[in-house]
């Protein structure tokens, strides 16, 4: 049974915020002499801005750094000035899904693999899972940074491991809850609402299936979602994340007031993703995180293109340190500009989720242009029984909260299509016209 909420590595996650500053600056410049001496990539970086290592002695040093980003790594694919370590020290390679492109690899070494079991094995502390509990896990095991790591992380607490993947159906995954019995379930909310669908056409309950936590993450995810899937699970859901090339870095504690970022592992900066510039308290703007102990690849101010806001700086109740940042809010890959206004899957999904009849449903943004070069917003919505006034509500609340007009579809169960892995709900049909 799920025990009561704990701190993995107290020292770490409770260090005061004056030593944990004192850590960061130690572990920074280390990390930078490490990236200038060891990668061709950031040699050259620091080379075209005429900065060296001894240039960078204080954290508000960190802006003198240059950004990296994914177009960084695709122009060095596989790994050409990459590594900073021989490759004989890389026990590991994982990558990105490529889905917006070319993928990147990212590369590690035992001490990067074992930092990443502890990262995510902080997850199930926080949610309270221990060695009594055994984890159901829905997240792929292949290329991407998702079972394989979030099963050896529970395996490392003695949590019992039943790694089904997302290449298991839905039906498949059902029984084995019932067969096998897990208190915790992790994996990406749209496969967690597929199987909650799955579920209702198998008249199976799944409040009571046994299911205590839930960590669900990889994707951005509505407050109205997450509440769906406590609601529909009667269990505890808490948002966690990271990214490939940086590992598994936020999560939520039992607190549920925002997002824990590993400090002791990264520093984070929030910034307008135009201008590069930091944005003011309670501001959202682009995640961009430097790595502080990553080996085989490290990585100096990364653009996550995730975008996000800091919600708490004060140390929490729960007895975590680190400052807290907010759900995130979308991704700046995702976004779409509509008539000059930014347009996120993640408002039109709030709005969709807060409309009773619409809890269950699935959706999906088309984006197109009039032969008069006009902008058009489509958003087809599933709904059990259509109706004129559903359509008006939807497209009222998206000119009220999103100030632009939209066109509404409605269309039966089960025609858009579901994901078990990362949701892709935007088809922007723009691009194939230019």
């Amino acid at each position: 049974m799920v025990s009561k909420p704990y701190m993995l590595e107290p020292e770490l996650e409770g260090m005061p915020r004056t030593e944990l500053k004192e850590m960061q600056t130690k572990l920074l410049r280390k990390n930078v002499e490490a990236c200038y001496t060891k990668m061709e990539m950031y040699n050259e970086k620091f080379k075209e801005l005429g900065i060296t290592p001894s240039d960078i002695k204080t954290l508000e040093d960190l802006t003198k750094l240059p950004f990296t980003t994914k177009e960084d790594l695709r122009a060095r694919y596989p790994l050409n000035g990459l590594l900073a370590v021989p490759m004989k020290d890389v026990v590991r390679f994982h990558m990105t899904s490529g889905t917006t492109g070319k993928p990147t690899i990212s590369p590690l070494t035992l001490n990067d693999l074992q930092l990443e079991y502890r990262l995510f094995a902080r997850f199930y502390a926080a949610a309270g899972a221990d060695k009594e509990d055994t984890l159901l896990c829905l997240f792929g095991y292949g290329l991407f940074l998702g079972g394989l790591v979030a099963g050896p992380a529970a395996e490392l607490i003695g949590m019992k491991h039943i790694p089904t993947g997302s290449g298991v159906s839905s039906a498949r995954q059902l029984e084995l809850i019932q067969d096998l019995h897990p208190t915790v379930l992790a994996g990406t909310p749209s496969f967690i609402l597929h199987i909650t669908e799955v579920a209702k056409e198998k008249n199976i309950d799944t409040k009571k299936l046994g299911i205590q936590v839930i960590l669900e993450g990889a994707e951005a995810c509505s407050n109205e979602t997450r509440n769906k899937i406590r609601k529909d699970w009667n269990a505890d859901v808490y948002d966690i994340g990271g990214t490939c090339e940086l590992l598994h870095i936020w999560h939520e504690c039992n607190e549920h007031i925002g997002l824990h970022i590993a400090e002791d592992t990264v520093i984070f900066e929030i910034l307008d993703p135009e201008r590069n510039e930091k944005v003011a308290a309670n501001e959202r703007g682009e995640l961009v995180v430097t790595t502080l102990m990553k080996e085989a690849m490290p990585l100096l101010r990364w653009r996550t293109r995730d975008i996000t806001s800091i919600v708490m700086e004060e140390p929490c109740t729960c007895g975590r340190t680190s400052r807290q940042i907010d759900h995130l809010y979308g991704r700046v890959d995702d976004m779409v500009k509509v008539k000059g206004v930014q347009v996120f899957p993640s408002q039109i999904e709030e709005i969709i989720k807060s409309i009773p009849e619409l809890k269950d449903s699935e959706f999906q943004i088309v984006v197109d242009r009039t032969k008069m070069a006009t902008d058009v917003l489509t958003i087809r919505v599933e709904a059990q029984e259509p109706s004129e006034a559903t359509s008006k509500k939807i497209e009222e609340e998206v000119k009220n909260k999103i100030l632009i007009s939209t066109k509404v579809e409605l269309v039966k169960p089960g025609t858009l299509p579901r994901f078990t892995h990362k949701a892709k709900r935007v088809i922007d049909l723009r691009e194939a016209k230019l």
